[in-house]
């Protein structure tokens, strides 16, 4: 285990050498009488063996976390997706720099199949609307449908609907009940919050204003929210790593 650069090494003819090749990682945390709560699973996305779960993460080109919360309103449901995007620009042992914002915020009503995965269909739909965007490996960060993730990611088996996920796409497994540690856990559960917000601060029921009507045997409506407002929640607290200069 190479800690300087967080990979699994081989040795040959005692030399350290790179493992390559397809590779899962999963963190669990134990439970008394229960199964081990999966945290976080992924599969490497430029075939080095990775120890590291932000080191494996960071190795893809954009990461993506979306999470769907579901309410009862009235006589209806009411899922509200979140979506979250980091674009790794430089990383090292001990350092990462990102460019992140939130990607969406959108609200369906009466969904008839599951809403995680409409949440994350609607979501890569938007992606392939812009190409040159999104180019190179995304990691796409949910916290639902674990053991389906080998078949989706195989393209075994669709996302939702017909739908398969594109070729550049990688499920990852990230748990809203994991700790800061690891990004996928911090950025689902961001978005899990996001959507909290919206649902707490939003007379849904009462507002009509850009609610549009259905996608047939889909869901009975839809609206999206302004990703640009001000009032959102940070993702993380930012501080000042230097002392301000003295005059």
């Amino acid at each position: 285990m190479d800690f300087n650069t967080q990979k699994i090494m081989g040795i040959k003819n005692g030399e350290h050498y790179p493992l390559v090749g397809e590779t899962r990682l999963e963190f669990k945390r134990a439970r008394d009488n229960k199964n081990p709560k999966i945290l976080h699973a992924s599969t490497n996305a430029k075939k080095d063996a990775w120890f590291s779960s932000n080191h494996q993460l960071l190795s893809y080109d954009h990461l993506i976390a979306v999470d769907t919360n579901t309410h009862q309103v009235g006589g209806s449901t009411v899922s509200i997706t979140a979506a979250y995007h980091v674009v790794p620009e430089v990383s090292g042992p001990e350092f990462a720099r990102c460019r992140a914002r939130v990607l969406a915020l959108i609200e369906f009503w009466n969904v008839v199949e599951k809403p995680e995965n409409l949440g994350w269909w609607q979501v890569l739909q938007a992606l392939s609307a812009h190409p040159l965007e999104y180019v190179g490996r995304i990691g796409l960060i949910v916290d639902s449908d674990l053991g389906n993730h080998q078949a989706f990611n195989s393209r075994e088996k669709p996302i939702f609907a017909n739908f398969y996920l594109p070729k550049n796409v990688s499920l990852i497994y990230g748990s809203d009940k994991g700790g800061s540690e690891h990004l996928s856990t911090k950025m689902i559960k961001y978005c899990h919050d996001l959507a909290s917000d919206l649902y707490k601060s939003q007379n849904l029921v009462m507002s009509v204003e850009s609610l549009y009507p259905e996608l047939d045997g889909i869901y009975s409506h839809i609206r999206q929210w302004d990703t640009e407002d001000s009032d959102l929640r940070p993702f993380c607290e930012i501080r000042n790593a230097h002392p301000p200069l003295m005059g």
